[in-house]
């Protein structure tokens, strides 16, 4: 895969997986010890939920084509940002 011309290595994409992997882990932790801040009207448990099914998706790589996964890959590959809008 490339992003703004440059081939994104596997490692790369091994790497910002387990970002977004831990990422969702962070906000897992945060609910269950209550730190999250979650809205009143959102279950914890559902919110957990969702969160364990985001890691399951992200390590398979259903995100990896996404901008937001890409912008990242090429984030930790190259230490260069790449902003959303010009």
């Amino acid at each position: 895969m490339k992003f703004n011309g440059v081939q994104i290595t596997e490692e790369s994409i091994q790497a910002c997986r387990q970002w977004f992997i831990d990422n969702q882990q962070a906000c897992i932790n945060g609910a269950l010890n209550g730190t999250l801040g979650l809205a009143s009207h959102v279950n914890p448990l559902s919110y957990i939920t969702k969160c364990t099914e985001k890691q399951t998706d992200i390590a398979r790589g259903k995100w990896d084509k996404t901008f937001t996964f890409m912008q990242r890959a090429y984030y930790i590959q190259t230490g260069e940002s790449v902003a959303l809008l010009p």
